[in-house]
């Protein structure tokens, strides 16, 4: 199976109506409710689910990734304080003039 582009590939219960897209809440790995109301949530908790989710397709996709995105995620302990850091790391292949993704090759 080759690389699949579309959102719901990468995240099922993606959705989109051309002006809004859509994500449920359930759909981000330990996101709840509080944290993305849009008065009081927090961003880095629906940052950090997102990237998390994303990591997790990626895993599952195994050979069946990207060449013009690539991906990889990390996670550091510190002793000192029993802190995780985490880190994601994304880098994306632009076509110039238009700074758009570049096409994956056929």
């Amino acid at each position: 199976m080759a690389f699949s582009k579309v959102p719901t590939a990468w995240i099922p219960s993606y959705d989109s109506d051309g002006t809004n897209i859509t994500i449920p809440i359930a759909s981000l790995p330990g996101l709840v409710s509080g944290d993305a109301d849009p008065a009081t949530g927090d961003i880095r908790k629906i940052v950090y689910a997102l990237l998390a989710k994303l990591n997790a397709a990626w895993i599952a996709a195994g050979a069946n990734i990207p060449v013009e995105w690539q991906q990889s995620q990390g996670q550091a302990l510190n002793p000192a304080n029993g802190t995780i850091t985490a880190t994601f790391n994304n880098t994306f292949n632009l076509t110039p003039g238009s700074v758009g993704v570049t096409a994956e090759p056929t």
